[in-house]
């Protein structure tokens, strides 16, 4: 191999292998309360949670009495990405409904129906089902977001499923094979 070649070999390799790794992270971020410790009660500091490319579980409980333990904790959406989908993965309670609610950006104001962009109330029967939809519609991209769970009677467990993909770049790929092409060409006219 001449070192044109060999160059445009290595450049070519370097790339794929670059690739590879780009699209194979596949993260399986997890948070449980019962390993990592309770998620806060406090809606001005909500526990933030870390997201990757995929599935991303959340595991959590709740109780109304004796003492109200509300969950809070805040997601965070970077460039390139969206968050498609929040399937509610399991949910066992002993009043089957709970208050879930999300608002935009890394805290609640307050505690009141006002303090929240849109909310739900899930049970037993919306397992399976995307969450996301019913707050807003559709996905979100880039940004803060923080969330509510909250039991209205009795004890709740519960797994939420935050499925973030990355956003393609469609006009980026026809750019990048001409280039490795032109690459291709002038590398066989000097040969």
């Amino acid at each position: 191999m001449n070192g044109i070649a060999r160059t445009m070999f290595r450049t070519l390799w370097t790339v794929a292998f670059c690739g590879m790794i780009a699209f194979n992270v596949q993260a399986a971020t997890v948070y449980d309360e019962a390993v990592q410790g309770d998620l806060s009660n406090n809606h001005v500091s909500p526990t933030s949670v870390s997201l990757g490319v995929g599935q991303n579980l959340i595991s959590g409980s709740t109780v109304h009495t004796p003492s109200l333990d509300r969950d809070f904790f805040t997601i965070t959406i970077g460039a390139g990405h969206t968050l498609d989908a929040i399937v509610l993965s399991s949910y066992t309670n002993t009043d089957d409904l709970s208050f879930f609610g999300m608002t935009t950006g890394s805290a609640f104001t307050g505690l009141g129906f006002s303090d929240v962009s849109s909310w739900a109330l899930i049970g037993t029967h919306l397992i399976g089902n995307d969450l996301l939809t019913i707050l807003t519609g559709g996905p979100l991209g880039p940004g803060a977001y923080s969330f509510w769970l909250q039991e209205t009677e009795g004890i709740t467990t519960y797994t939420l499923d935050y499925q973030v993909s990355a956003v393609p770049l469609p006009a980026a790929l026809p750019l990048f094979l001409s280039g490795l092409l032109g690459l291709g060409a002038m590398a066989r006219r000097r040969t």
